[in-house]
């Protein structure tokens, strides 16, 4: 009798811890599938570096997820003000993007969207639509020219971004 009654609250508490999470999933946003690559400390898949020879980027994604639309990147942040009205950070949204295309590229299956997660399980979507990706390399042309350039001109007022930035020698407009 008692084998059997813990065979019972075994199976509703697996019932119910399944509820909750894909409750909490569909609350969220995160979509269900399979996590089969990873870039977090402590997990247990492996995470390399993704390029893209034709955009000349190259990065890894916190997070990769085989849904039945497709596979979605995942961005986590740290920041405990995302931008209002469910809108994600332009350098956000740069980056994910990049996650999009490196995705396709390199995989070659299809890429519906990425999600950037703010602290706090703040879930945004980034649609990853044609008119995404003509921005997206937009922005890589540009950041090309800058590097390529005998000068950077600053668009922020932010001493921390001028500190790590990678074209700071040639800004005559660093912050320090």
């Amino acid at each position: 009798m008692t084998v059997l009654l813990m065979a019972v609250t075994a199976m509703v508490l697996a019932i119910l811890f399944f509820w909750l999470s894909a409750r909490s999933r569909r609350r969220t946003g995160i979509p269900a599938g399979e996590v089969f690559y990873q870039d977090l400390v402590g997990q247990p898949f492996a995470a390399h570096d993704l390029r893209s020879l034709t955009l000349g980027i190259s990065g890894k994604p916190d997070c990769l997820i085989r849904t039945a639309e497709g596979i979605v990147p995942v961005e986590l942040k740290n920041s405990k003000r995302p931008p209002a009205r469910d809108e994600v950070y332009p350098n956000h949204m740069i980056q994910n993007l990049a996650y999009c295309a490196l995705v396709e590229e390199q995989l070659g299956e299809r890429v519906p969207y990425g999600l950037v997660i703010y602290a706090g399980q703040q879930v945004r979507r980034v649609e990853f639509t044609d008119s995404n990706r003509k921005w997206l390399i937009n922005m890589i042309a540009a950041v090309q020219a800058a590097r390529l350039a005998k000068q950077a001109k600053r668009n922020h007022n932010q001493r921390g971004r001028c500190s790590g930035c990678s074209v700071r020698e040639k800004c005559d407009q660093a912050l320090r």
